[in-house]
């Protein structure tokens, strides 16, 4: 087999490239609210029918995806496309949401724009744009009469960037999601191991008083003063626990607290008061928590639940309603598996990086496969995607380049045939 000149056929499906990339991007799946996922599952469904997948759409229920305490609308679709003849199975992963737009973009975010090597639009990176790089990779397979050495199982899903109860955690607990390798095609095109991602737990606190005239405010109790007290042991809390340290290595990024990946606790909301001549009734407080992987969730609810009773005891509040919502859990993974390294094989030949240009480091980010890891726990988990780090992933003018949407799908067509 010369694996040159099929890896070279990708070159010439530029066009087609552009194309599925343009028709995917195209289709607004905005997470909240996510609409339109019956209609990007519609034209994928099609495409993976034209070479040979048989399809199923797989629909979480309802009272499911209702605990995600978002707008959401529409019909939470996803898409399994299976393609093989009983050999070992690879799960090949892609989420089909997009973040909102918050800034005005330079160039329509929906509308593929391409200038000067580059790709735009809202998911380019994270991550439609894998997934046109991923047709094309069976594309050209399927047109050489290619078999694979893996039975193929594509999985497109919900909800991944709100989190909570995204489509990939209903198809594990589900059994879509058999053993063997799976490639998460969330990463970057940069030489990385990808080793770790960190939890994320939202921590909602309700500091509830009582109103009455600002003029007559010993009538009343303030509840956003009286929030400061556990606001002051939320932060003596987060002193504590931005000093622990993973083993796994960090982000070398300038500023960084340490080479290690660390805990992050944010407090970013903070909402409370109507008017100024009223004391108000309510304070409300939210707590961001990213927790490496050492660390357990119940130990950080309790850690969180005492810290806040501690500041109770010093407020005068009525009442403290305290809410948890886990929106991931960490991910520790193996990147020295067999398929791990096959796959850096794949990105040495068709990159030219050499084992030296590697860095092995875990993200602070966070992401779906963590509830698969949970439920079926395997760390043959191998991260690749279109993307990198400079391609204003989840900002304005999300980009990919066009040459990258095509070295992912020659590192994958090597993956699967060699």
């Amino acid at each position: 087999m010369d694996i040159d000149n099929i890896l070279g056929r990708v070159d010439g499906k530029e066009d087609r490239l552009v194309k599925l990339f343009r028709d995917i991007i195209g289709i607004d799946t905005t997470v909240p609210p996510g609409l339109n996922y019956d209609k990007l599952v519609s034209y994928l469904e099609a495409e993976f029918k034209k070479l040979g997948f048989s399809t199923e759409r797989v629909l979480v229920p309802e009272e499911e995806w209702r605990r995600i305490p978002y707008p959401l609308e529409g019909d939470r679709i996803n898409l399994v496309a299976k393609k093989g003849n009983g050999k070992t199975p690879v799960t090949i992963y892609a989420h089909m949401d997009v973040v909102p737009i918050e800034e005005g973009w330079d160039v329509d975010p929906f509308a593929g724009i391409i200038d000067d090597g580059k790709i735009y639009g809202r998911g380019a990176s994270d991550m439609k744009g894998s997934i046109a790089s991923l047709l094309v990779a069976l594309e050209v397979m399927n047109e050489q009469g290619i078999e694979p050495k893996f039975d193929i199982n594509c999985i497109l899903c919900t909800d991944e960037e709100i989190g909570m109860y995204p489509g990939a955690y209903y198809l594990a607990r589900k059994g879509y999601i058999p053993d063997g390798p799976i490639i998460c095609m969330e990463g970057m095109q940069e030489p990385l191991d990808w080793l770790a991602s960190a939890g994320c737990v939202d921590v909602s606190i309700k500091v509830k008083g009582k109103s009455c005239h600002s003029g007559m405010n010993f009538l009343g109790v303030n509840a956003i003063e009286e929030a400061i007290p556990i606001l002051n042991e939320l932060m003596n809390l987060k002193r504590v626990v931005e000093k622990r340290e993973s083993e796994v290595p960090g982000a070398k990024i300038p500023g960084a607290p340490s080479d290690k990946m660390t805990p992050m606790f944010n407090i970013d909301i903070i909402k409370g008061g109507n008017k100024s001549n009223i004391v108000p009734s309510e304070c409300d407080i939210v707590v961001n928590r990213r927790y490496i992987p050492e660390e357990k969730y119940d130990e950080i609810v309790d850690e969180i639940n005492k810290a806040i009773e501690r500041g109770r005891e010093k407020s005068r509040a009525l009442d403290v309603v305290v809410k948890y919502s886990h929106i991931y859990p960490a991910i520790k993974v193996n990147p020295y598996t067999p398929y791990a390294i096959k796959m850096k094989e794949a990105v040495k030949l068709v990159q030219g990086y050499k084992d030296e240009d590697f860095f092995a480091m875990g993200l602070s980010g966070s992401t779906d496969m963590a509830f698969v890891q949970m439920i079926t726990g395997n760390e043959d988990i191998i991260f690749r995607g279109a993307g990198r780090s400079d391609s204003n992933m989840h900002a304005k003018n999300e980009f990919v380049y066009i040459k990258d949407l095509k070295a992912l799908s020659k590192e994958l067509i090597y993956f699967l045939i060699q």
